[in-house]
């Protein structure tokens, strides 16, 4: 199976966020970023491979400066279920996201970036069954 093939049964299994991010760990997955604008997804991986797993392109106007009530608003109705990913996009790039960072060796967290600073947050994993 190539690795896109695996990202792709990882994406298509994972039940939420913290199982997404358990997923992407047990096939080799260090880290990824996403460039909010676009959509495209950087992939890298423990041997070093990257992939870059590009969705349908979708232009997406990024505020000028990061507002970062704005992104957690995003992140807790995204969390509560109350937005799909697409519309999480929307919203953190109205809050002036530019990319995002997920980090899934040591301390497990996600970077949003965007002009004039960042805001972190810690990744919740669990294992399945917990």
């Amino acid at each position: 199976m190539t690795m896109e093939e695996q990202l792709a049964d990882v994406y298509k299994t994972a039940t939420n966020y913290p199982d997404l991010v358990f997923k992407l760990i047990t096939i080799g997955v260090q880290s990824y970023t996403v460039e909010v604008g676009a959509g495209s997804m950087l992939y890298r991986f423990d041997g070093g491979e990257h992939v870059l797993h590009g969705q349908p392109v979708v232009v997406r106007q990024v505020a000028g400066q990061l507002n970062e009530a704005l992104v957690i608003q995003a992140l807790k109705a995204n969390q509560q279920g109350k937005t799909t990913y697409p519309e999480f996009l929307n919203d953190i790039a109205q809050a002036g996201v530019l990319l995002y960072e997920a980090t899934l060796t040591g301390n497990l967290r996600v970077t949003y970036i965007g002009a004039g600073g960042f805001y972190e947050e810690v990744i919740p994993l669990q294992q399945p069954g917990q």
